[in-house]
């Protein structure tokens, strides 16, 4: 049994955290993908809602380990 997760940089505020590379969220920073934690997307969604735009779905599990099979 093997489990697959990343543990990177919020693109945001900077803080390493833990995610699946699969399910986090992101934005597209220099046509490169980057993670935003739990706390910001808690942060842009009422910002994002505010101005007419919908809030970040967080995917289940796009925080969490991920069993893999090799």
């Amino acid at each position: 049994m093997s489990f697959m997760f990343c543990y990177g940089d919020c693109v945001r505020c900077h803080k390493p955290f833990s995610f699946n590379p699969e399910r986090v969220p992101s934005v597209v920073v220099n046509g490169s993908r980057e993670p935003l934690c739990a706390d910001c997307v808690a942060w842009a969604n009422p910002l994002r809602v505010a101005k007419g735009l919908p809030p970040i779905q967080v995917l289940s599990g796009a925080y969490e380990p991920e069993e893999v099979a090799f």
